[in-house]
């Protein structure tokens, strides 16, 4: 998928010259990616945290988690040269970004993986690009000590753009809860279109109370 890859990329760097510092670059021409960050909101809870944002695009989330006034790590790993340049070039030091390949692992350790936007475009052939997908979440999820949170273009649409890829609600619960974690929350509240799986690592049930294990804390 390589070569498929290579051609999202010069899409995406067409869009930057293009449009520059703008959600049009990342392919969310109307904007308001600014609702898909507030799935974040309730975990920004404490200084010290280790976010990554993979997919970090021009690096507008760490501007959105200034708002909260919390002292964290920050780390933007994106496939785009030109995006993680342009990511240095504006926040300095205040975060870590890092240029990855699209099919190597990403390692680390990090309190929660946010990813937005990153799986609504079709790349290469649509079943591989599929799977890619899912083991791309679970590698996502297993470098994450407290949460993972990605969205998702919905099944639940009008119409369908040719090279978007959409994913049903049961299809994501299911896979969560095979793969990664029976804790979850799903979000169709945030973008008519898209929906949000928020997978906790903790999912360890206390018994005899039949309880998830962090309602006792």
């Amino acid at each position: 998928m390589m070569s498929s890859f290579k051609n999202l990329t010069q899409q995406y760097q067409k869009q930057y010259r293009l449009y520059g510092d703008s959600p049009a670059s990342l392919l969310c021409p109307k904007g308001r990616q600014d609702l898909r960050f507030r799935a974040i909101d309730q975990f920004i809870d404490r200084d010290g945290l280790r976010i990554l944002d993979y997919g970090c695009g021009l690096g507008h989330l760490l501007g959105y988690l200034d708002r909260f006034g919390r002292i964290v790590e920050y780390f933007g790993y994106d496939i785009v040269d030109d995006f993680i340049s342009a990511c240095q070039a504006k926040h300095g030091t205040r975060g870590e970004f890092r240029k990855v390949e699209p099919e190597s692992p990403i390692t680390g350790n990090f309190d929660i993986t946010f990813a937005s936007g990153v799986f609504n475009v079709a790349v290469g052939e649509p079943s591989k690009y599929r799977n890619y997908t899912l083991q791309l979440i679970k590698n996502l999820f297993l470098i994450s000590n407290d949460v993972l949170i990605c969205d998702f273009m919905s099944g639940y649409v009008d119409f369908r753009q040719s090279n978007a890829q959409h994913f049903t609600v049961a299809e994501i619960s299911d896979f969560c809860a095979q793969h990664l974690s029976r804790r979850f929350i799903i979000r169709h509240d945030l973008r008519p279109y898209e929906f949000t799986l928020i997978a906790f690592k903790d999912d360890n049930i206390s018994f005899p109370n039949s309880i998830f294990r962090v309602d006792e804390r």
